[in-house]
């Protein structure tokens, strides 16, 4: 408990100057943009070619510099990541380094085989991208998705009681087709024993947070009332298994679609809770949503993220009048100094 509000108020007096006095809590590495889907609201997919992808010895160096640098837990992302060969190698080796690893995937490719390779790996949560109920999700993600995404966490399901504290969870992306299905996604996947469920609001281009759009998919302005009720729902019922994660606060999305979000409403920790490696051209690069602050192959991650170019791009965050409220910046228990210094744990906070 102690920790927690020393975390938070490090987080807080952090944004104050400008200058990360505490480690991030994630880094998260871009393995790969190839997918085996091409859904409707992504515009990563084959961003750039496969041959641009960091080698195994790459992500190696990443990873020592995240448990050097103090951070326990690292997100391996896409892309699909199941696409890499080398990923469950890569899982053992940042486990070898005490690391806590995280997978988000779309599970399609997650059949009997793998899910037995899974449950005897080093990976340590799987965190699926399921946007709507069958037909919904199809539409967004492609035929037949939905089934093979249910089918790999009711195989994971199965195989938890010999896995390696193995956690499931599931982000949904909130969209005009599956506002009416919020509730009834929840109640699914709760029903599949799933430990956390997160929502996350729609952005025009997630290869690119700075230029913002609306975009295809926006929740019209007649579902916001369907909207409201579907969070009323959600918050008020008591869930058997699941957790709600609540980073940031469900409410703010109903703000957030109506275009009324204000800063006072949610505080920005772009540049402090999350790092973010990328690459270009087989080059390691540290980034946050304005820019690149660090080339791995020539500076340590500590260096780069405490670098003047990253101290430069965390200004154009805290100015940023585009507020994404998405939860890699999202430190809620942060926000405020009187939050900082609050004792209770809130729950949710961590996966």
């Amino acid at each position: 408990m102690r920790r927690e509000v020393i975390n938070n108020l490090f987080y807080w007096l952090s944004r104050k100057v400008n200058y990360p006095l505490i480690h991030p809590e994630v880094v998260q590495i871009s393995l790969s943009y190839r997918c085996n889907l091409r859904c409707r609201m992504c515009s990563i997919v084959d961003l750039l070619p496969s041959d641009e992808e960091l080698s195994t010895e790459q992500i190696y160096r990443v990873v020592d510099g995240t448990a050097s640098y103090g951070v326990k837990e690292l997100l391996l992302t896409g892309g699909e990541p199941f696409l890499r060969k080398d990923l469950f190698s890569i899982c053992d080796y940042s486990h070898a380094k005490g690391l806590r690893n995280i997978i988000t995937t779309n599970g399609v490719l997650i059949d009997a085989d793998m899910s037995e390779r899974i449950a005897g790996s080093n990976l340590n949560h799987i965190h699926f991208s399921l946007d709507g109920l069958e037909e919904t999700n199809d539409y967004y993600r492609g035929k037949h998705s939905f089934a093979k995404t249910i089918e790999a966490i009711k195989l994971l399901g199965k195989k938890r009681a010999a896995a390696r504290n193995l956690s499931l969870g599931i982000a949904v992306t909130v969209m005009d087709e599956n506002v009416p299905q919020l509730y009834d996604i929840v109640q699914l996947v709760d029903g599949l024993n799933v430990d956390v469920i997160n929502f996350q609001p729609l952005i025009s281009d997630n290869a690119n947070f700075i230029d913002r759009k609306i975009p295809q998919n926006w929740v019209v302005a007649e579902k916001i009332p369907l909207l409201r009720d579907q969070i009323e729902r959600i918050e008020k019922s008591a869930w058997k298994h699941i957790t709600v994660l609540k980073e940031p606060r469900l409410e703010l999305l109903i703000k957030y679609y109506q275009g009324t979000l204000k800063k006072a409403d949610w505080v920005c920790f772009g540049g402090f809770k999350t790092v973010f490696v990328c690459f270009s051209k087989r080059e390691p690069l540290v980034y946050t949503c304005h820019g690149i602050c660090g080339n791995l192959n020539d500076i340590s991650l500590k260096k780069a993220w405490t670098s003047r170019e990253a101290q430069k791009l965390r200004m154009h965050s805290r100015n940023c009048r585009n507020l994404c409220i998405q939860s890699c910046y999202s430190r809620e228990a942060s926000g405020n100094l009187k939050n900082a210094l609050d004792c209770k744990t809130r729950k949710g906070n961590n996966e």
